[in-house]
């Protein structure tokens, strides 16, 4: 090992050196820059860099100052080795001073992470600093590990490999609240393009069969889909109770005098030969229908609709008081044309339905999606964007989400599935 002069001492030596071989000798101009440099590089280098289990992208030299290696995302700390040429030396990582020779722990962020490893001359305060980036990987996992809904139940019971599950609803659930969890906090999950929340995502679900897509999005890009197909109950070909005799608002009456029935099993009074019905399930009676026999007529009712067990229906006029049927309003949130560039359906497009199958060949790539809503002021997002041109995933199934807005609580999603054919 060399030993350093200081430079004010080297500087005399040099010109008492020059006045003794007097003005004809050349010296060359460089000769001390040298001298001092590679003085100083004995100093202030490593003797040692390493990462414990972990390769580093080159051998390790002295004289090469950059240095980077890559870990899975699972590794979230390492143990870094550095030991000095001079035992005099001192080092530091990122400003913090550490034993030479001794390994000391570091925790890993996603992503790159970079460690200024300096060494310092103890004599001379010359310093020479070394650069460690260490990439850890961005995490893959896009499993979820719960779904929970405010209604309903899931077929089969939940699991994260399982990702398709069926929900029957009765009638009277028009909406329903979805709150998926991801394995991986890094992970993005979205319900029919909606990002997820701590409450959830709530979603109107139309009577019959619909699907409610859930798109997890792992921190590296890769995606998860779980459909939930939910059936909600139609009763409007089924029996219902008559609303207007299970309450007690006024009827007009018709014909000879009778009786009006204010309960669901009343009865109205008869007399020789005539007789009235003792139940009405489902049907308003319209009109006036006398039995020729006096005391004996049916109560007339207008302005009524009834369909069923409190299906959604319209009424037009005032309704009895009593246990009437919800009444539903015209979802502006639908679709009146829905084409793509290529494939074939599995049925005809109606605005109705929600959910659709389309073969597209093997060597399918992409695909144009041409929606056009039945309200103009209604909005429409594909996957959660504006594009209408969709990268099919490298799989042979791409679930793709089509969302028309109007407002807050009137929202409807279709859903194209593209099966592509095995190539």
């Amino acid at each position: 090992m060399l030993t350093k002069i200081p430079k004010k001492g080297l500087n005399v030596v040099l010109i008492v050196s020059i006045l003794g071989l007097g003005t004809g000798y050349n010296l060359p101009t460089a000769y001390a820059e040298e001298t001092v440099t590679q003085v100083s590089q004995t100093a202030n280098t490593l003797a040692k860099l390493e990462i414990e289990g972990v390769k580093l992208d080159k051998d390790f030299s002295a004289e090469i100052n950059q240095y980077s290696a890559t870990v899975e995302n699972e590794t979230n700390s390492i143990h870094i080795l550095v030991e000095g040429s001079n035992t005099n030396s001192i080092i530091s990582i990122n400003d913090k001073t550490i034993t030479s020779g001794t390994a000391e722990e570091y925790a890993l962020q996603t992503g790159q992470n970079i460690f200024l490893i300096t060494v310092k001359d103890s004599s001379t305060n010359l310093t020479n600093t070394y650069t460690l980036t260490v990439t850890r990987e961005q995490n893959s996992n896009s499993q979820l590990q719960n779904i929970k809904l405010s209604t309903g139940k899931l077929s089969p019971a939940f699991s994260s490999t399982v990702t398709e599950y069926n929900v029957q609803l009765p009638n009277d659930s028009q909406t329903i609240t979805v709150l998926p969890t991801a394995v991986e906090k890094t992970a993005v999950v979205e319900v029919n393009g909606a990002e997820v929340t701590e409450k959830g995502v709530p979603v109107n679900i139309p009577v019959g069969k619909s699907d409610i897509l859930i798109v997890v999005t792992a921190e590296n890009g890769s995606k998860l889909r779980y459909t939930i197909y939910v059936e909600r109950q139609d009763t409007s070909s089924g029996k219902g109770t008559d609303s207007a005799q299970t309450g007690s608002g006024s009827s007009t009456q018709s014909g000879n005098t009778g009786s009006t029935s204010t309960g669901k099993n009343a009865s109205t009074p008869t007399e020789k030969n005539g007789s009235a019905p003792t139940e009405n399930s489902g049907s308003a009676q319209m009109g006036s229908i006398g039995s020729g026999k006096s005391g004996s007529g049916f109560v007339t009712q207008t302005g009524i609709s009834f369909s069923g067990q409190g299906n959604t229906t319209n009424q037009s006029a005032s309704s009895p008081q009593g246990a009437p049927g919800t009444v539903e309003k015209t979802s502006n949130a639908t679709l009146s044309k829905l084409t793509v560039s290529t494939g074939t359906w599995d049925s005809s497009f109606t605005s109705s339905e929600y959910t659709y199958h389309i073969a597209v060949s093997s060597d399918t790539k992409t695909v144009t999606i041409n929606p056009t809503t039945s309200n103009s002021s209604s909005d429409i997002t594909i996957e959660g964007g504006t594009s209408k041109t969709i990268q099919l995933d490298d799989d042979n199934k791409t679930v793709i989400s089509i969302r028309v807005t109007y407002d807050d609580t009137d929202r409807k999603t279709y859903v194209l599935v593209f099966d592509r054919a095995e190539s």
